[in-house]
């Protein structure tokens, strides 16, 4: 027995031990909790933020930040390249600069499940409007299923088989443009898609809706698209029918490398093609000068647009790009001497992305207006152009 007896004194140092001991075990417990819980209120700072609607859909916020300068050799065309269709022979060279925003834009998304199928709403916006500076509405639509009720791009627009070139008017050759439409689009599962849709006319002369039809197919390295629009004009002889066809086309001839090119013919669609701004025969009552729609003794003007693009990605961060465009005229009716016969643009660019959602770049341009009479006007634009993503 007096071997196991130890001294109350050992006995206070042994509990005292103990009471240390435990205490450093709650002590490094509660610090552990505590870096843990640092670390999950850090992680959840990076985490995007997100905002949810009252019906439980998940918006997300988005943009870019683009600025453009540009500087035209022969005449001052403004923001964007599509002034070439306001300038005529007798018009004063005078070279131009300036830098501008206005392709800076914004938008929203949001998407959940239903029982009919994926819900979506797309609203965009950018300052483009009034020839720039004002805040004009791109995108405003809903979709659910197959179907889409809004403004957003018309179903005869060419959008894929477009090149990517900096200018805001684009290349001259293809029809893009955005009206409010009610569309079905269906997925045929082998890479076939098809869309249908009515539209509000892109002109106030267009005395009904358009009606639109597009069918494309995907293959391993392109893809092929065949788009239809029907139109009906308002002149001061009448109405007559407008109807416009365009084939579009993209391949992939080796790594990293893509051909986009589109055809379009038609009459009455001059109005839904790019750079025909103010330079031929409105359709409407009162006879402005505006578009080579209708001409003047009614009949809706023929007219073809095509274009070709190339272009070649060096480096994952680094791309080039060429591309042709032009749209003719057909002769008509009330045609001036000076009005536009045929359009040509020419974009030779690149493009470096600092970071994902930094870009910078830029292309020269150079375009050529034919008139009527056969003489020419051509102008050459250096632009140089940086986008910020978010």
């Amino acid at each position: 027995m007096l071997g196991n007896y130890r001294s109350p004194a050992a006995v206070a140092v042994g509990l005292a031990a103990a009471c240390l001991s435990m205490a450093a075990s709650a002590e490094a417990e509660t610090l552990t909790q505590l870096e843990a819980r640092i670390a999950a209120l850090e992680a959840k700072e990076q985490e995007p933020v997100q905002i949810t609607n009252r019906y439980g859909m998940q918006l997300s916020f988005y943009g870019k930040v683009k600025v453009d300068a540009v500087m035209d050799n022969n005449y001052g065309l403004g923001p964007s390249s599509g002034g070439i269709a306001l300038v005529t022979d007798s018009t004063p060279e005078n070279s131009d600069q300036q830098i501008h925003g206005y392709q800076t834009l914004f938008g929203f998304r949001a998407e959940q499940d239903t029982e009919y199928g994926k819900l979506r709403f797309n609203i965009e916006g950018d300052f483009f409007g009034g020839g720039g500076g004002t805040v004009r509405l791109r995108h405003a639509y809903g979709q659910i299923g197959g179907w889409t009720i809004g403004q957003t791009w018309s179903t005869f627009s060419i959008l894929n088989e477009s090149p990517a070139v900096w200018d805001f008017n684009g290349t001259a050759g293809p029809a893009n443009f955005r009206v409010p439409l009610i569309r079905y689009s269906s997925d045929f599962g082998t890479g076939t898609h098809i869309d249908a849709s009515i539209e509000e006319d892109y002109q106030s002369w267009g005395d009904r809706p358009a009606a639109a039809f597009a069918i494309s197919q995907k293959f391993d390295r392109g893809s092929l698209r065949f788009a239809y629009i029907n139109r009906e004009l308002r002149s001061a002889q009448g109405t007559v029918d407008g109807w416009g066809a365009n084939i579009g086309a993209t391949f992939k001839p080796w790594e990293n490398g893509l051909i986009q090119a589109s055809y379009t013919r038609g009459e009455g669609i001059s109005s839904i093609m790019g750079f025909s701004g103010y330079a031929g025969q409105q359709a409407g009552p009162t006879g402005g000068r505006t578009f080579y729609d209708v001409d003047a003794d009614g009949n809706a003007v023929e007219m073809d647009g095509y274009l070709v693009g190339i272009s070649h990605k060096i480096q994952p961060n680094l791309s080039v790009l060429a591309a042709y465009g032009a749209q003719s005229y057909d002769p008509f009716a009330g045609a001036l001497a000076t009005d536009t016969k045929k359009l040509e643009s020419v974009h030779v660019g690149g493009k470096y992305n600092l970071l994902d959602n930094i870009a910078l770049g830029g292309e020269v341009i150079w375009e050529k207006r034919t008139q009527f009479d056969r003489q020419t006007v051509d102008n050459t634009r250096l632009h140089l152009s940086a986008t910020f993503e978010f």
